[in-house]
């Protein structure tokens, strides 16, 4: 089309949608889950009263048409989160966050959307079966959820009536022991504490009194099978138990402790030289319960976590509820595994400073090396304390204050400086060259293990060669050249061993003794990675691919994680509390929405009728922002499937929780603004493309000057060019 042509008044009024107009589509890699469908959300959003469940966990105030509370996302002193029971929405200005029911539930818990959707599907008594990847589940059976988890619940209770009344002498003993660590009824009840008499059937007894299988136990990880015989035996017995929820709250599993007393008399009576088994058992891995996803305490400590952006993660059920006693809520405990970097994606949602907090004994110290690893890989500060004198969280908190651990915990050095520290502890660095060269060895040795394919890993590798230089004295280059070295002979080494592998598994070359090896003393198949087993995880790996398909899955890379939710969660205004390091600001993709772009979604929520027209005329590419354009397709998406344009089917739409926020602040801004705006949506809509009409306009005249400063044309050519140009600007001046 001509450029004179292409700027006429005519063209600018009309709906832009002539066939000289090439809408360019916008980059459907953004694009919502196909698996969620629309109408479940809709009937989930419908059955739930957003009054009801945000009033569930926070104290509701009437003020005016609407409801307000204390902001649960910041330290609030006077209630600044709104709630909109018309609209069905909260915002909380002083947080800059807000959005509906699945929102609310996806900040305050740090879960992305689908398991906001289901927490509330199953509130308000929904199926939703597109969640099922699989063959349908039978209620009832070992492979349905919901059924494992009422099963695991059943059981929680009973063994916390059998502490709370139980009139056995076991019983008592499990009181007093529990009395004797100081753990009172408040305490108590807050983490469900129970105790498993030393029984062999309580738990499969009372699963089948209430028309649970025997595989319903063992696959809940309540029972164990007989080996080569029918049935089944409690796993638990004789213990104290502590529940294991998930982050809302809902049991998925058990750990018991031992008891003294009972333990003694167990190991007695066997006369063997036991010591009563082990101090804490985990249940086992199940469809409920993934030890290296999950932590003790979370659901209780996520709010102080919140407040004081940092957790204490301990080693054990005990120093969570002994740190919680002393006053320090922001703690919780991994489950019988070391800290792996799903906890420290978890974790991530909620808090920056990760503090790992371990026992003085030597187990302790070992467990302390093996982080270091994590903290080069993993987007966070990762901080190391180590108790004195060989002493466990709940000792340390019986002999000093909790002012101390947590002054301790301030001053803990991140999982670099712990390294040297102790690779250095007694040398002297000038002199002892075979420790000094031991230790770099080590360091590079662990810095090898990473991946480099991400650039902040890179720089962050580059910022401990940094450190390292300056512990021992060397000169950055030559570090970082042998950590090339050590690079490239760990990379051959590798490959010799997957060539030793394959070779020692390909038929007909197999050596007949390695095959009638045991597995265990087989090569063993790694992963492609230097991760723990328990790190590599093919479930979790479906779910954060499953997660690039929910909300923002690109131009976040540098700020926000891959879930939706998490996006919500490094957007969080403690980011920016005095307390916290200082919150990076976003990107422009991650931008809130402003100018003319403002005014366009502003008039698209008053009026669905103009939100019909603008889905055909507007072309993304004339949108400031990577949100306005997403926001822009939400709407082009509902209008292929027919939807209605209003901002309530925007919202079930919508699955991030940054993209929510921002039509609820659309909303709040018009709600303020009512009665001052005189013109009607359409006529402001008119004006608003010819803004960007314009703004068109100065763009190609920039670059029709540049083609003619930087092209050698033809002079009829160039006069041509300018007539345009000058004809195209007379036009744009005549008043309309």
């Amino acid at each position: 089309m001509p450029f004179l042509e292409w700027m006429s008044p005519a063209f600018v009024l009309v709906e832009f949608v002539a066939n000289d107009i090439l809408i360019r589509p916008f980059d459907r890699s953004v694009r919502l889950s196909p698996s969620t469908d629309f109408d479940v959300k809709e009937r989930v959003r419908a059955a739930t009263d957003i009054v009801d469940v945000i009033g569930h966990d926070l104290e509701l105030r009437p003020q005016g048409r609407h409801f307000v509370a204390r902001c649960p996302f910041h330290n609030d002193t006077r209630p600044s989160m709104t709630v909109n029971q018309e609209r069905q929405s909260w915002k909380c200005w002083v947080c800059d966050i807000g959005g509906d029911i699945f929102s609310f539930v996806m900040q305050r818990e740090g879960v992305d959307f689908p398991t906001a959707l289901r927490s509330l599907a199953e509130r308000a008594g929904i199926e939703i079966p597109e969640f099922n990847r699989g063959p349908k589940t039978q209620p009832g059976s070992p492979d349905d959820k919901a059924t494992l988890m009422k099963a695991v619940d059943l059981i929680c209770r009973a063994y916390f009536d059998e502490l709370a009344c139980g009139k056995s002498d076991d019983a008592k003993l499990a009181r007093d022991y529990l009395a004797s660590r100081g753990i009172d009824d408040s305490n108590r009840e807050l983490f469900k504490i129970g105790f498993a008499p030393d029984s062999w059937d309580f738990a499969v007894n009372l699963l089948k009194r209430n028309k649970f299988s025997e595989a319903v136990a063992q696959a809940a990880g309540v029972a164990i099978g007989r080996d080569g015989k029918s049935g089944c035996y409690d796993r638990f017995r004789g213990r104290l138990m502590f529940p294991i929820d998930n982050a809302q709250g809902q049991a998925i599993s058990l750990g018991g402790r031992i008891i003294p007393a009972i333990a003694n008399r167990i190991a007695e009576a066997k006369g063997d030289g036991s010591n009563g088994g082990a101090k804490y058992i985990n249940g086992p891995e199940t469809m409920l319960f993934r030890k290296s996803n999950e932590l003790y305490g979370l659901h209780l400590a996520r709010d102080a976590m919140r407040a004081a952006d940092e957790v204490l993660v301990m080693e054990g059920y005990t120093d969570v509820v002994a740190t919680r006693m002393a006053g320090i809520d922001h703690s919780v405990a991994v489950l019988g595994t070391a800290l792996t970097a799903s906890h420290v994606r978890v974790l991530k949602r909620f808090v920056n400073r990760v503090v790992l907090v371990l026992d003085g004994d030597d187990a302790g110290k070992r467990r302390a090396e093996e982080v270091l690893e994590l903290f080069v890989t993993a987007d966070a500060d990762l901080r190391i304390l180590t108790l004195p004198d060989g002493l466990d969280p709940a000792d340390f908190l019986a002999q000093q204050s909790a002012a101390n651990l947590l002054d301790m915990a301030g001053k803990a050095p991140d999982a670099m400086d712990h390294k040297l520290n102790r690779l250095t502890e007694g040398v002297d660095v000038t002199r002892d060259t075979h420790r000094v060269t031991t230790a770099i060895e080590t360091m590079l040795g662990v810095l090898t293990k990473t991946p480099t394919k991400s650039d902040k890993t890179e720089l962050k590798i580059d910022q401990l060669l940094v450190r390292m230089s300056q512990t021992f004295g060397l000169p950055v280059e030559r570090l970082q050249r042998r950590l090339e070295t050590v690079r490239e002979e760990t990379a051959e080494r590798e490959r010799k061993q997957a060539r030793y592998r394959k070779a020692n598994t390909s038929g007909g070359h197999q050596d007949s003794a390695q095959t009638s090896a045991p597995a265990s003393q087989k090569p063993a198949s790694r992963p492609p990675s230097s991760a723990s087993m328990d790190d590599f995880d093919p479930f979790e790996q479906a779910a954060m691919e499953d997660a690039a398909a929910f909300g923002i899955d690109e131009g976040f890379d540098d700020y926000a994680p891959s879930t939706p939710s998490d996006f919500g969660a490094a957007n969080h205004p403690r980011r920016n509390s005095p307390s916290g390091p200082p919150r990076p600001q976003p990107p422009e993709q991650g931008a809130a929405i402003t100018g003319v772009d403002r005014e366009l979604f502003e008039i698209l929520i008053e009026s669905p009728e103009v939100a019909a027209m603008a889905v055909e005329a507007i072309d993304p590419s004339w949108l400031h922002s990577n949100t306005a354009k997403m926001l822009l397709s939400a709407y082009q998406d509902l209008d292929l499937q027919g939807r209605d344009l209003d901002v309530d089917s925007v919202l079930v739409l919508l699955e991030n929780d940054f993209l929510k926020n921002q039509i609820i602040t659309l909303q709040e801004r018009i709600e303020q603004r009512a009665g001052h705006v005189l013109d009607e949506p359409h006529l402001r809509y008119t004006a608003i493309l010819t803004r960007f009409r314009e703004r068109e306009f100065d763009a190609e005249k920039t670059r029709q000057i540049e083609k003619l400063q930087s092209a050698s044309l033809p002079e009829d050519e160039e006069l041509a060019m300018l007539e345009q140009l000058f004809a195209a600007e007379r036009i744009r001046q005549t008043p309309r």
